[in-house]
């Protein structure tokens, strides 16, 4: 999946949900500021570009998560791991975790989901961002047992002290609300 979005390879990527019964995503590199519908989303986008400058990705260090109270809520933080082999998340926001239906701050994207069907393009969007060092914007739809139609998610990458990709900063919104089918557990994503 990482190869398919860092080469805007978006016919794998769709086919790669359609082997899952499942709607083909928005993916939109370095998007523009009219391509966030989202406020919130918009407003992160300009305090990132603000924090970055002109470079590929804003210091860790400049990052204070008391500037973003309007997107806290719906806000993750990731820690890189092993060189983007895996990612923990160090904050899950509040209202990701109750539309969710579980707050998964500190466990690792390889620790839980449908490995086979979206933790794959969660791992490799992340992966996708570290390597391009740019701005990532996708829409994915869950399945139906999920209780939101959709997931709009903003990733922008953070550098360390050296210049490596060290944790991401995600707003994560979620769609309009849908009950769960009765008896239906909450899903893995």
């Amino acid at each position: 999946m990482r190869h398919a979005l860092v080469n805007d390879d978006l016919d794998a990527v769709d086919r790669y949900f359609l082997q899952f019964g499942a709607r083909n995503p928005v993916v939109v590199w370095n998007p523009e500021h009219d391509q966030l519908e989202d406020e919130r989303l918009q407003r992160l986008s300009s305090y990132w570009q603000e924090k970055a400058g002109d470079q590929t990705a804003a210091p860790v260090a400049s990052i204070d998560p008391t500037d973003m109270r309007f997107v806290l809520g719906y806000l993750m933080l990731l820690d890189v791991l092993e060189d983007g082999y895996d990612f923990r998340y160090r904050l899950y926001g509040t209202m990701i975790s109750e539309r969710f239906g579980r707050d998964v701050t500190g466990t690792t994207i390889r620790e839980f989901g449908d490995k086979a069907y979206i933790v794959s393009f969660f791992l490799g969007a992340y992966q996708a961002v570290m390597e391009r060092r740019a701005p990532l914007l996708t829409i994915h739809y869950p399945k139906n047992a999920s209780e939101t139609e959709s997931w709009t998610r903003l990733i922008l990458p953070l550098e360390d002290e050296n210049n490596k990709i060290a944790r991401l900063l995600v707003g994560q919104i979620p769609g309009e609300w849908r009950p769960r089918p009765a008896g239906a557990e909450a899903p893995a994503f």
